[in-house]
């Protein structure tokens, strides 16, 4: 688990949630199973930028309020460059590589914190 640091921010993360690591967890736990990923995935398959941009927002906020850092860095550039139109393929395959390995540090994080 060396790679948590570079995607998840786990003491601010706790510092949101009073320390609470069990309910910390259970949000890990619902990023985790959250849809909006594959949303973004549809939308960029589909051409909708704008689309992709709402959903890149919505990312960004969750990821935002759990500390997973990388993944909010690039998900707001990501919604910034959708948002204005643009697509740019460089950036698309950062955030899916930074996106699945925040799921991975994120689901081997989740039990941990469970106790």
């Amino acid at each position: 688990m060396g790679d948590t640091a570079t995607y998840i921010n786990l003491e601010e993360g706790l510092g949101r949630v009073r320390g609470n690591q069990k309910l910390y967890a259970r949000m890990l736990g619902m990023f985790i199973a959250n849809k909006e990923m594959a949303l973004l995935e549809e939308k960029l398959a589909a051409g909708d930028l704008q689309g992709g941009a709402e959903v890149a927002h919505a990312i960004k906020g969750m990821t935002g309020n759990l500390s997973l850092t990388a993944l909010f860095e690039v998900s707001a550039t990501l919604m910034e460059k959708l948002g204005a139109g643009e697509i740019d393929q460089d950036l698309v395959a950062r955030y899916r590589e930074v996106a699945q390995k925040t799921l991975e540090v994120a689901g081997e994080l989740e039990p941990t914190l469970k106790g």
